[in-house]
């Protein structure tokens, strides 16, 4: 028993001095470990003394006693971030919504028909058509029209607006004129008018007006009727619906198109005035134009065709009239035409028909189970060489 509290003071006593040594203060009376009893209160005493102290260090360390000993952690490594590029800071620039679009403006695309400097003969009938964008905000509604603002008139007159143009749309505007009896070089200018009579031009102003300018000669040999010119003025149909004179924006594969711009089916380009008629399989389309009355030496004149690369193009095209005061139709001359790389020269005498009043038809039937059969009838118009 002895033994076993020697061994044990003297533990206790070892570890007492080893947190001595850690400046961890013992206040501990020195023992007579031979003492029995009083060795073993000794102990007991050194005991709880150092369960007090280990309580004490632990609950309330010294701050320059604590070693913080980080721990390694799997810290990821930086990415690679790329370096920002020297982009260019962007300049300030007014927004859209702070240049506010007018309300009414109008731009000028192309003269449709009858290009400026166009040469007529006297008291020729013929039908100018321009071409407009909106570029304003408002829509052009049909109280919209189309106004003469001075020049030379050419017997023109006031036009409504033939649908509702939505901002951004194109509309095609015909007016139908007429060549004045003298010589001379003819100029008149238009604009457009709004529901309350305001004035709609071009330009940034949007006062700008646009024109139509042709000049009057009664030489020999000039087009005494112009098929071209006038393709507004005919009646375009097909067995079952009645077309518009210009394009295709009428939901109908049928159409017909002025166009002073095409290439023939021989490779030839073309800059003058030309009818496209377009058949689909099945269809026929004819435009039968004002009356006519026939003099000494015209002869109806004009080359067709079919539009270039148009392979699947076949039709019959004929030309017809119809007396006035008549229900007969007659037929001057049929012509089947494919696309085979040739075109057709046409020149029929109408000297049978001197001094009559005729309404002279354009006719193409599609011949092929295609939807697109385009024709051209180039410079078609009596002629009087």
């Amino acid at each position: 028993m002895k033994t076993n509290l020697l061994k044990t003071s003297v533990l206790l006593i070892i570890f007492a001095l080893i947190l001595a040594g850690c400046n961890i203060p013992l206040f501990v009376s020195p023992v007579d470990v031979d003492n029995g009893a009083e060795s073993t209160a000794a102990a007991q005493t050194v005991a709880a003394q150092l369960t007090q102290i280990a309580q004490n260090w632990t609950a309330t360390p010294t701050p320059t006693e604590i070693i913080v000993v980080p721990t390694a952690t799997n810290t990821p490594e930086p990415t690679n971030t790329p370096q920002p590029t020297n982009t260019p800071v962007p300049t300030a620039t007014a927004t859209a919504t702070s240049v506010p679009v007018a309300c009414n403006a109008a731009q000028f695309i192309k003269d449709m028909t009858v290009n400026d400097g166009t040469l007529f003969a006297p008291n020729t009938t013929f039908v100018k058509i321009w071409r407009l964008k909106n570029v304003g905000s408002c829509t052009w509604t049909k109280e919209y029209e189309v106004s003469f603002d001075g020049g030379d008139k050419l017997s023109g007159s006031s036009t409504a607006m033939p649908h509702r143009v939505y901002p951004g749309e194109i509309v095609d505007i015909a007016i139908q004129m007429k060549a004045p009896a003298e010589n001379g070089t003819y100029k008149g200018y238009w604009l457009l008018r709004d529901e309350d009579g305001h004035k709609i031009g071009l330009g940034g102003s949007s006062s700008n007006p646009f024109w139509v300018s042709i000049k009057v000669s009664s030489i020999q040999g000039l087009m005494p009727y112009d098929f071209a010119a006038n393709i507004c003025n005919a009646t375009w149909k097909t067995d079952n619906h009645t077309l518009p004179c210009q394009g295709t924006s009428q939901g109908y594969s049928n159409f017909v198109q002025y166009t002073t711009s095409f290439q023939m089916e021989s490779g030839l380009v073309e800059n003058e005035p030309a009818i496209i008629v377009n058949a689909e399989s099945g269809e026929r389309v004819r435009g039968t134009f004002p009356d006519y009355t026939v003099k000494a030496g015209d002869h109806f004149k004009s080359w067709i065709g079919c539009i270039y690369d148009n392979k699947a193009c076949k039709v019959e095209a004929r030309l017809l009239y119809r007396e006035v005061g008549t229900s007969n139709v007659e037929v001057l001359g049929t012509w089947i035409e494919k696309y085979d790389e040739n075109i057709t020269v046409i020149d029929i005498d109408l000297s049978s028909l001197v001094g009559k009043n005729v309404a002279f038809t354009l006719e193409v039937t599609a011949k092929s189970s295609s939807a697109t059969n385009e024709l051209f009838w180039f410079v078609p118009g009596i002629r009087n060489p």
